[in-house]
């Protein structure tokens, strides 16, 4: 079925907006070569805070700025800042392409989340490939194998935390801006991993090399960011998030290109199992949902 240019122009926004991401993933893991993985952190959201303020006041939502110290808001930035502690140590210590395929659990972990605190209902059919995608990260992670890289397990917490995030996210009023949250996600950021950094780390001078990784790091997750927003304004849901899961070639062709790293054949088998379950979770559930439309 040939797809609308919105649609087109959205998956274009998706595809490019997990480019961006693990770009800056990919930074991230270089920078923390020179710099410790909280100080790593709080450098990104410093540059986090200072781009995201301007954009702010660019696109009129400076009034609205307060609304990032919303209860709701600040759970959600809590459990944000929470997933990107364990995915940092994750990073700076495992394969950028396990904790990407960690990280490709999150929707389906949505999903069951909905269930239990929703009252969201999911057939057969996607719980199979739910449970088949865990299959994946056992994979991934090979616990008792030798294989077994034990910091991967920490993309598990990221995508627990992540889901948590998404879930209370639903609940936070429809007239707090998307920007006022994600910069807000930057500002508790920087108050928290700073607190963590001065408890359990020895702050560093960092190398010009490293700032300016860290930098690039920033800018790619706020396009990033952006990109995301605007697939989903300007295609239909059902259709872009698919396309979240080409995060995982881009964490292979980055791996491959920056860091020289392959996993192994049980590792890749899981991620394929991730990937193939999740696009055919999302694909049967908007199925499920057309065929519920009356009319």
């Amino acid at each position: 079925m040939t797809q609308s240019p919105s649609n087109l122009r959205g998956i274009l926004y998706m595809v490019l907006a997990t480019g961006c991401f693990l770009l800056n993933d990919s930074l991230l893991k270089i920078a923390m070569a020179d710099v410790p993985p909280f100080e790593a952190l709080f450098i990104r959201a410093v540059v986090g805070v200072l781009l995201g303020v301007p954009v702010l006041a660019a696109t009129g939502a400076l009034r609205r700025a307060p609304m990032m110290f919303q209860p709701l808001v600040l759970v959600r930035n809590g459990l944000e800042l929470a997933a990107a502690a364990g995915y940092i140590f994750a990073l700076a210590f495992a394969p950028l392409a396990d904790i990407t395929a960690m990280g490709q659990l999150t929707p389906m972990l949505v999903m069951l989340g909905a269930v239990v605190f929703f009252g969201d209902r999911i057939g057969r059919l996607a719980s199979g490939l739910i449970a088949l995608a865990f299959v994946g990260a056992l994979l991934v992670a090979q616990p008792g194998g030798s294989g077994f890289q034990p910091f991967a397990l920490l993309g598990l917490w990221s995508a627990l935390g992540v889901a948590f995030r998404d879930l209370i996210g639903r609940r936070i009023r429809a007239d707090v801006p998307a920007l006022v949250v994600a910069v807000g996600a930057s500002a508790v950021s920087l108050v928290g991993v700073g607190i963590l950094m001065l408890v359990f780390e020895r702050p560093v001078m960092p190398s010009t090399g490293a700032v300016l990784c860290l930098a690039a790091a920033a800018a790619l997750l706020t396009l990033g960011q952006l990109l995301l927003f605007s697939a989903y304004r300007v295609a239909e849901m059902s259709i872009v998030v698919p396309f979240f899961y080409t995060g995982t070639a881009w964490a292979l062709l980055l791996g491959i290109l920056l860091f020289n790293t392959v996993p192994n054949p049980l590792g890749l088998t899981g991620m394929m199992l991730i990937l193939v379950s999740g696009v055919l979770v999302v694909v049967s559930d908007h199925r499920a949902r057309r065929a519920a439309m009356p009319g």
